[in-house]
């Protein structure tokens, strides 16, 4: 049967003795819940658990040369039906969005011409690449310090953007809906974020069941990553997403919340984007996404004390300022 081993992070510049760090040594633990189908879980020492996850946990985080985390993907999707897309962003020149994105904090922008919100509708190829073209060719012109991502589950979309100045595939199907979309990784050798769904690239918001869906979510995403492997692609080059708001319910996103730290054992960079999704209006009431933004910095928080590695969202500024506190905290705990 097998283990899992979530390390139980503590953060600053005081480890206790004999801790173990993951890749940024201001993260540390010296306990590891083990967790076991049909078992209860168990609290061991650090010692206890084999060396070749210790190694994973501390795998190398390489995406920004300069900077080991957390970085912030700022949302900017194209598509008239999403969470942050309005009628002023697509009047705007998109030299101005991005040099304002970098100013308020943005790492990396994650462009999209679809939104896979709940209830979506699938676009044509050509109308997803009409939505970022325009973005795509002033990304051509200029020379932005940020990293760009292609947020889309297409290989004719993705690799227009990744000849076009992208350098990460943000795949919430996990590589399913198009699988062409490997080849699309292989040629470019990018980056690959792959997100847990539970429709097998299709039906990206089927609920999800079961005691031991945390669990399940980690045997799905080791799963697609061991396929990638096989595929050639290096494990340096893949990014994981729990998918949180993605066929989850309220316990079950905030479960993942919770216990985040599990997902490090799968030894790649973990993406988070919980941003004003519908499960933070059923905590708050908050109706309108544009409302929960005090509510998705707060959980933001949260995230990046367990030493998560990109914060996808919405509010950049906001969060910037969040990710600055906390980088303080940090230095004087």
């Amino acid at each position: 049967m097998s283990r899992y081993f979530q390390p139980l992070i503590n953060f600053g510049s005081n480890p206790i003795v004999g801790s173990t760090f993951l890749a940024d040594p201001s993260f540390w633990y010296d306990r590891v819940k083990v967790l076991e189908r049909g078992k209860k879980p168990q609290i061991v020492s650090v010692k206890d658990i084999p060396k070749r996850v210790i190694k994973e946990i501390a795998n190398p985080f390489n995406i920004c040369s300069h900077k080991k985390g957390p970085l912030l993907m700022s949302v900017l999707n194209l598509s008239p039906d999403s969470f942050s897309c309005t009628d002023e962003l697509n009047r705007t020149k998109p030299s101005y969005i991005i040099k304002n994105l970098i100013q308020k904090g943005a790492d990396i922008i994650d462009i999209g011409g679809e939104s896979t919100k709940p209830k979506f509708k699938d676009v044509e190829n050509l109308l997803e690449i009409n939505r970022i073209k325009k973005t795509f060719k002033s990304i051509q012109k200029n020379r932005f310090n940020v990293i760009f991502s292609i947020d889309t589950r297409k290989s004719n979309v993705a690799n227009y953007a990744l000849k076009n100045g992208a350098k990460i595939l943000n795949d919430v199907s996990a590589l399913q809906f198009d699988p062409e979309n490997v080849n699309v990784v292989k040629k470019h050798k990018c980056y690959v974020s792959i997100m847990h769904n539970s429709g097998n690239g299709k039906d990206l918001h089927k609920k999800i069941s079961g005691k031991n869906f945390l669990l399940d979510i980690y045997d799905y995403l080791l799963n697609r990553i061991n396929f990638l492997l096989s595929c050639g692609i290096p494990k340096s080059k893949i990014i994981i997403d729990p998918g949180i708001g993605f066929g989850k319910s309220l316990y079950q996103n905030l479960q993942i919340i919770s216990n985040i730290s599990l997902f490090h054992s799968l030894g790649c960079p973990i993406l988070v984007g919980l941003s004003r999704k519908g499960f933070i209006g059923k905590i708050t009431g908050e109706v309108q996404p544009k409302e929960r933004k005090l509510s998705s910095v707060i959980l933001a928080f949260e995230l990046i004390k367990k030493g998560v590695h990109i914060l996808r969202v919405h509010d950049i500024k906001e969060t910037y300022e969040m990710v600055k506190i906390f980088n303080s905290l940090k230095l004087n705990k």
